[in-house]
């Protein structure tokens, strides 16, 4: 158990992300008492806890000086108490917060004796801050440097993060972002559910005599959506679950065709269809979307071990993965992503060697990797007891040995996010080769056109560049909510849409 002890809260998210990072799944008790006893009785509590780890900040000033200091303390190695001091103005959230963070990330950094890859940052998107560099005039390498000195970032998650940075804005350099949209497509059903999946996804055996009143209900969401964007440009479709080739070949048709026949797709740049699971990809779906001029499509394996496989609930084989594949060539794509997962129970070094050889046999055109985050709706957070020495602490490893092998396939890192609960407080990357990059990863990431989402479980995301904000509209989780409750999705985005 670690004790956050505060007398104000005016930085906590900050300090909580932070702790997590150095402690993943460690529980945190908070106590905040403000007032001039506040000191007192915190370190009287800590004498009457069993808390291995006690963090106490306390917010302090003198009516005499206009500025402000945090102390941050946590007990050292024999008891004693280890502190560093932030001084400024807390009130000045624009100056204090970065200078804030690093004081508190050389505190834990001190305190286990360990660096993290990103340094003090926490937030999902790292490579906003090259790219504001870089519109500011600043070069690769200037960009660079600025997360090694304002963030203690490592010098190999800078130079990722620079030229990821670097890739996007040569991509997205002509987006319109007052008239471009993208279009994400939701199909919430999927042949099993994996250990580590916290998405809204359900069993198609259980669901398949709904899908169709689904389907139907979505194409009446389409026509909502195609109606008030009609004058702007689609440049940018993704259909994502789910696993959208749970459905058969029949209903993924017929929403294929509803979708080119609503929308005005003269401007869009690429149709991407995530079919994810090999399990679940046969002939007839592979030509139902070659049909409909799908550009892009994944074929996710995640490993390519077999016991892995069994272990998070994947029902295929790597020997179905390849077939997959191979499938898919025979049909005529030529632009094909396979996720991969690194991190996962059981798994070590050995493991992504193996898997990233078959992947090179296979030779696809991009290549995504995640680093496993534990979220409190995945299976696998509930089984930890029976997993959690299993999980793997060589990530950092792995994902560096997909950045190799990416390399000598002729691909080159063009986006990266972070999760919460991310192991080892990494990353997850795409990788793809020259010209066959995603574009709706990078614009999804980036916030700066909005991204209208139908389905269950989709979140629309409305950009407001004057006002430097974006704005959610989320639909109904639940496949039943969502067709028994379809006039109040609508409802929702037109109350937004306003």
């Amino acid at each position: 158990m670690i004790l956050l002890a505060q007398n104000t809260q005016e930085y906590n998210n900050d300090i909580r992300a932070m702790i997590m990072a150095f402690f993943p799944g460690r529980k945190i008790v908070e106590k905040f008492e403000p007032g001039e006893s506040y000191e007192l009785g915190v370190k009287a509590w800590f004498e009457g806890t069993h808390t291995w780890l006690s963090i106490m900040t306390i917010y302090d000033w003198d009516k005499d000086f206009s500025e402000l200091k945090k102390e941050m303390i946590y007990p050292g190695p024999v008891g004693e108490y280890t502190s560093v001091l932030a001084e400024g103005d807390y009130r000045d959230k624009s100056s204090f917060r970065n200078h804030f963070k690093k004081c508190i990330y050389i505190l834990l950094s001190d305190y286990c004796n360990r660096k993290l890859p990103w340094g003090d940052l926490t937030g999902v998107r790292p490579t906003k801050i090259a790219m504001a560099k870089l519109r500011e005039g600043a070069s690769i390498e200037e960009a660079a440097q600025n997360y090694l000195d304002e963030y203690l970032v490592s010098a190999k998650k800078a130079v990722l993060a620079t030229r990821v940075a670097a890739k996007e804005m040569s991509i997205i350099s002509d987006i319109d972002v007052d008239n471009d949209y993208c279009l994400y497509v939701g199909i919430p059903f999927c042949p099993s559910r994996c250990l580590y999946c916290s998405f809204t996804s359900y069993p198609i055996a259980l669901y398949e005599k709904k899908a169709a009143e689904y389907i139907d209900t979505l194409k009446k969401e389409l026509d909502y959506i195609s109606d008030v964007y009609r004058d702007k440009n689609l440049v940018s479709v993704y259909i994502g679950g789910g696993t959208p080739t749970s459905i058969n070949h029949e209903l993924l048709d017929e929403l294929l065709t509803h979708i080119r026949s609503s929308f005005d797709m003269s401007q869009c740049k690429e149709f991407t269809v995530e079919a994810g699971r090999p399990d679940s990809i046969t002939r007839d779906k592979l030509m139902v979307m070659k049909k409909h001029n799908i550009s892009r499509i994944s074929i996710n394996p995640q490993t390519m071990n077999d016991e892995t496989l069994r272990v998070i609930g994947r029902a295929h084989t790597v020997e179905q993965t390849k077939e997959a594949f191979r499938l898919a060539r025979e049909c005529g794509f030529d632009n094909i992503n396979m996720d991969l997962i690194a991190g996962l129970p059981g798994e070590n070094i050995d493991s992504m060697k193996h898997t990233l050889d078959e992947i090179k046999e296979l030779s696809p055109e991009s290549i995504t990797v995640h680093s496993l985050a534990i979220k409190r709706a995945a299976n696998l957070k509930q089984q930890l007891g029976e997993y959690g020495d299993a999980i793997n602490q060589d990530m950092n490893a792995m994902l560096d040995m997909v950045s190799d092998v990416a390399g000598e396939l002729g691909m080159e890192p063009y986006y990266l996010y972070r999760q919460k609960n991310i192991g080892g407080n990494l990353e997850n990357v795409g990788y793809a080769k020259e010209g066959l990059e995603c574009f709706y990863n990078i614009l999804i990431m980036e916030e700066i056109t909005d991204i209208i989402a139908a389905g269950a479980g989709a979140s629309t995301k409305l950009t407001y560049h004057e006002e430097n904000r974006v704005e959610r509209v989320e639909n109904c989780k639940s496949v039943d909510d969502y067709i028994c409750r379809f006039d109040e999705m609508i409802e929702r985005k037109k109350k937004e849409f306003k």
